[in-house]
């Protein structure tokens, strides 16, 4: 499902289905969320590869992390980053850019200093990032080194992806666990 929606971002857009779209931070904070079990599902999902492979990290961009987790999240970007560049699907590695600069830049300047210090070599690149794009560059300049902070998961694709891929115990709008998430990819599979 989530492979082609890029054939939907432009209607949302014309539409202004934008209904979850915050730049405070407490509107969109979740409480105990897994971020370790989350992450592990953003390495699977980047690994896998695909037009959504980012959108984990991106579902989670304005939670609260710790250091160690912004250190994982640094290495997954640096990792997977100019892979999704190179698609040669033009606007899925546009997408896919965007999306994953879209959420250091957000996890950064959310974050404390230990958030930042863990976050700088990402970040300094995913500013970048934005020029080097040939679709969404001026919307992903903005979502990315904008004046605000644009928080929130924007739609109700955005949101139902994030509910399928984050993983908060106890609330049953969200994955339960890291095995929940393994056994749903099982069966589609």
């Amino acid at each position: 499902m989530f492979r082609k929606l890029w054939l939907f971002v432009p209607l949302l857009a014309v539409v202004n289905c934008f209904p979850y779209v915050y730049h405070v931070r407490d509107r969109v904070l979740v409480s105990r969320v897994d971020v370790d079990a989350t992450l592990e599902i953003a390495r699977i999902e980047l690994e896998e590869g695909g037009f959504d492979a980012p959108l984990t990290l991106w579902a989670i961009r304005d939670q609260i992390v710790t250091a160690d987790n912004a250190r994982t999240i640094s290495e997954l970007y640096f990792r997977y980053i100019d892979k999704i560049a190179a698609e040669k699907d033009r606007t899925a590695a546009d997408f896919g850019v965007w999306h994953l600069a879209w959420a250091i830049s957000n996890v950064y300047r959310n974050g404390d200093g230990t958030i930042k210090a863990e976050l700088e070599g990402a970040y300094i690149d995913a500013r970048k990032r934005p020029e080097t794009l040939m679709k969404f560059k001026d919307i992903a300049s903005e979502h990315i080194n904008g004046n605000k902070v644009y928080m929130g998961d924007f739609h109700t694709v955005a949101r139902a992806y994030a509910h399928s891929h984050i993983v908060v115990p106890g609330n049953k709008n969200y994955l339960q666990s890291l095995d929940e998430y393994k056994k749903k990819k099982d069966r589609k599979s």
